[in-house]
């Protein structure tokens, strides 16, 4: 499942990256209402799933892996570009996209194929509400590296290079996490999902939300809480 989830992560970031090449992107409706169906499905996959999961092991590691990843996230974004700029919610202009930048972003990416791992530690309920959550917002990723190249002047084909390389990142996470969290003891493995749950937090309420209330679009706060149905729905039918 965790190979499965992460091939469709990587579907999903191209095809994000493809629609910039090819149409232009989306319309600014569309991606809201997009993002805030995977807002809710971040937020409630980690305070429903991940969170409590590591908190039956241990309060205290879990606590401090989300603390560690919030942390961590915050300091990758300070060198990514898209951490300044309003990305494809408000005009875009960047006009260098550094190396530390695309560091940044691929280590997001490496982490997001971590996520799908450890999701699957406690279960395969959890697992899947994770691996929702990783591959819809990773259409927004595909989407927001291209307009940021492309807004820095590179050419179509190293955007998709670029895009391809970062998709990549994902699979790449998964499969190095995957065979560590099976051996681990149970203070690692709340430490580790208290890094999944910590960064699904940052991503949903630091990168996605602010950027939907400059959107004003009526229909997102109806379809923010979609995505916590849909995962309390998987965890009704998985039970």
């Amino acid at each position: 499942m965790v190979i499965i989830f992460s091939i469709i992560a990587v579907i999903f970031t191209l095809a994000g990256a493809g629609a910039v090449l090819k149409f232009g992107g989306f319309s600014k409706t569309f991606l809201a209402r997009a993002l805030a169906y995977a807002a809710g499905v971040l937020v409630s996959a980690a305070l429903l799933d991940i969170l409590p999961e590591g908190a039956a092991l241990s309060p205290n590691a879990v606590a401090y892996g989300a603390l560690t990843a919030l942390l961590a996230l915050f300091t990758l974004e300070t060198f990514a570009a898209h951490s300044s700029c309003s990305e494809f919610m408000e005009d875009c202009h960047v006009h260098h996209l550094g190396a530390a930048a695309l560091l940044a972003m691929g280590l997001h990416s490496l982490l997001d194929g971590f996520n799908i791992a450890v999701g699957f530690s406690p279960g395969a309920v959890a697992g899947l509400n994770v691996a929702l959550g990783v591959v819809l917002h990773k259409f927004a990723d595909g989407i927001t590296l291209v307009s940021l190249l492309l807004h820095a002047g590179r050419t179509r084909e190293q955007a998709f290079r670029f895009s391809l390389l970062l998709a990549a990142a994902t699979p790449a996470g998964a499969f190095i996490a995957a065979p560590l969290i099976r051996n681990l003891p149970p203070g690692a493995e709340a430490f580790a999902l208290g890094l999944s749950g910590g960064s699904f937090l940052y991503i949903a309420m630091a990168d996605i939300l602010p950027r939907l209330h400059k959107a004003y679009d009526r229909l997102t706060p109806a379809i923010f809480p979609l995505g916590f149905a849909t995962v309390m729905l998987i965890r009704y039918f998985g039970d």
